[in-house]
């Protein structure tokens, strides 16, 4: 445990869960206002779907380069920064009336949401007990899904897309609080400390004098980033060209293959979606504590893998009617959930394979990349998919993604409950 008392370490823990669950809002709210959006500013749907591309590509720049600041400028600074920039986008989305615009501001809250990831959970990382790092890790990670729960209350309600966005202005004023009321990492501190002092050892006082994105990048730590960036890829691939094609399953008619839902008919849909998840995220981040992160991981990529060959089999019976259909789909599409929630593993592995002064750039690079490569093709390609090939098909890629990721898990080393604090002189 670091030397901050138990009531800075939970505001801090606080603060990090909220700049985790704004981020989701800002996210989602674009994938489920998609056909809103496209029709109220006079676009074709795929338009929508390359400005949620477009998101994750402003990510993979806040990865590339914003994701630094927390390694230089310190955790909390950077933290406020990436709030108050994703805050201020997303509320002038109420305001866009072109596909120009509306590019725009999606790119430039995507940088701000890609940061927040890194430098929250590098914060997470070094102020927390390693024995039970996982489990809180997991309950962080879980705050993505109540974003989302809040997400679709905005859908559900006469708030329609612009008002819903507009609000989203509002964590900017809680960026305020966090740079002013909670305390900077120790580990960071005493690490900058020592390369003051230039008590390090020589390699790592050499390593921590190159910019971080060029350290990232050389020696020992290429082929960690190089993983890293590839598994992030295939995880983000999977999530976003579901989740997209998924809600466009639900709302399409019969004749396109689709459930023909209307609102009330998606909602079961949308909260199994994040309830499954929820739960599966705090569960593998505990289960990481006890199994290790790597076995936690490949337990929950088997479940996504099974769960998506089931949602094949149940989408490939066309010979149902359409309610029995619909019933049929809650259980593989529950397992499908439950494998995403790898991610609840994943924010606190990533930092702790990292030195103190990669620490939120080489999460923050490889998570985001990652996002910004599988998340911006994700959507687009699912969706032409879906003409050529069918709603069958697309939605049980997943399932030969999750077997990619649990080979590529096995190359990474187990770090799980890795002391932090030592750092500076390691």
């Amino acid at each position: 445990m670091s030397t901050l008392s138990k009531r800075q370490v939970w505001s801090t823990v606080i603060a990090v869960s909220l700049g985790w669950l704004f981020s989701a809002v800002d996210i989602i709210l674009l994938i489920l206002f998609q056909e809103e959006i496209a029709t109220d500013l006079n676009l074709e749907l795929q338009a929508v779907r390359i400005a949620i591309g477009v998101g994750l590509l402003g990510s993979a720049l806040g990865g590339l380069f914003f994701s630094q600041l927390g390694d230089r400028w310190g955790r909390v600074k950077a933290l406020a920064l990436s709030i108050i920039l994703y805050s201020l986008a997303t509320g002038l989305m109420a305001f866009a009336q072109s596909k120009t615009q509306l590019y725009g501001l999606r790119l430039v809250a995507g940088i701000g949401t890609g940061a927040e990831w890194s430098i929250g959970f590098a914060l997470l990382s070094e102020v927390w007990s390693r024995k039970s790092r996982g489990r809180i890790g997991g309950l962080v990670a879980s705050m993505f899904n109540i974003g989302t729960f809040l997400a679709i209350a905005f859908f559900q309600s006469p708030l329609g897309w612009r008002y819903s966005f507009g609000i989203m202005v509002f964590p900017a004023l809680f960026a305020i609080f966090l740079r002013r009321f909670i305390p900077e990492s120790q580990v960071w501190l005493r690490f900058q400390e020592a390369k003051q002092k230039g008590i390090l050892n020589s390699e790592l006082q050499q390593e921590a004098s190159r910019t971080p994105i060029h350290a990232a990048f050389m020696g020992q730590n290429r082929w960690l980033t190089i993983r890293l960036i590839l598994l992030f890829t295939l995880m983000n691939l999977g999530f976003y060209s579901f989740s997209t094609v998924f809600i466009n399953f639900l709302k399409a008619s019969h004749d396109q293959g689709g459930l023909a839902l209307d609102k009330a008919g998606q909602l079961p849909f949308q909260l199994l979606l994040n309830v499954a998840s929820l739960l599966s995220v705090i569960l593998a981040g505990t289960l990481s504590d006890f199994l290790g992160r790597k076995k936690a991981s490949f337990a929950f990529c088997c479940v996504g893998f099974v769960g998506f060959l089931l949602l094949y089999t149940q989408l490939d019976v066309s010979n149902l009617q359409q309610a029995k259909v619909t019933s049929s789909l809650m259980l593989p599409f529950t397992l499908c959930c439950i494998g995403f929630g790898l991610n609840g593993v994943m924010g606190i592995y990533a930092p702790e394979l990292f030195a103190t002064h990669l620490r939120s750039t080489g999460p923050g690079l490889s998570q985001n990349l990652g996002k910004g490569i599988g998340g911006m093709m994700g959507p687009p390609l699912a969706g032409a998919l879906v003409v050529s090939q069918g709603y069958p098909f697309v939605l049980s890629l997943p399932a030969w993604l999750f077997l990619l990721i649990a080979m590529l898990l096995f190359t990474l080393p187990e770090v799980g409950g890795k002391d932090l604090n030592d750092d500076p002189l390691s």
